[in-house]
């Protein structure tokens, strides 16, 4: 069976830490963001919108970062290091979409800049997501979090694009899903 394969793990994890390696570089050109690579990258790219529910993304970011906080170096030291990256365009006049968009960029500033918490948590708004991006995000994904309001997404495909490059899907019983 494959999955007793040493060798084809060995080769998947490889193409995997290939996948990180790039989107680091990505983020520290684009960002201005230094990437531990050995971190969980956890990715919500679509759409903005009040029931693709970014905002409950940013509210478990916000939870993670006072948890982080809260804890004593030693403890610090025991949570699973992750980078968080959220994405994708607004409707031009949704007001809403915006802010949501800001708040991450707000939150990722308060995270990425605090000495206690970003050796263990990052956040970024990645800007501009297209194909193109994506060609770097997916691969690289090890959670893609699809967590629409249950009954508002018709057949959303983009799971696929992660599930298919090796990523762990976190969805509602929803469209594809």
């Amino acid at each position: 069976a494959k999955k007793d394969d040493a060798a084809l793990q060995k080769e998947w994890m490889a193409a995997k830490r290939t996948a990180k390696e790039k989107l680091a570089a990505y983020a520290k050109e684009h960002m201005g963001l230094d990437l531990d690579c050995d971190a969980l990258f956890d990715v919500q790219f679509k759409r903005i919108h009040e029931y693709k529910r970014q905002l409950l993304n940013c509210f478990y970011i916000i939870h993670r970062y006072l948890m982080i906080k809260s804890a004593s170096p030693s403890d610090r030291a025991k949570f699973q290091k992750r980078v968080v990256f959220i994405g994708g365009k607004a409707a031009p006049a949704y007001v809403n979409a915006k802010t949501i968009i800001k708040l991450v960029g707000s939150i990722g500033e308060v995270v990425n800049n605090d000495p206690d918490v970003s050796p263990y948590l990052k956040v970024g708004f990645v800007p501009n997501y297209s194909v193109t991006v994506a060609q770097v995000i997916c691969p690289a994904s090890d959670i893609s979090e699809h967590i629409s309001t249950a009954g508002t997404e018709a057949s959303g495909t983009s799971n696929m694009k992660f599930v298919m490059n090796k990523g762990l899907i976190i969805g509602t019983m929803d469209g594809a899903n």
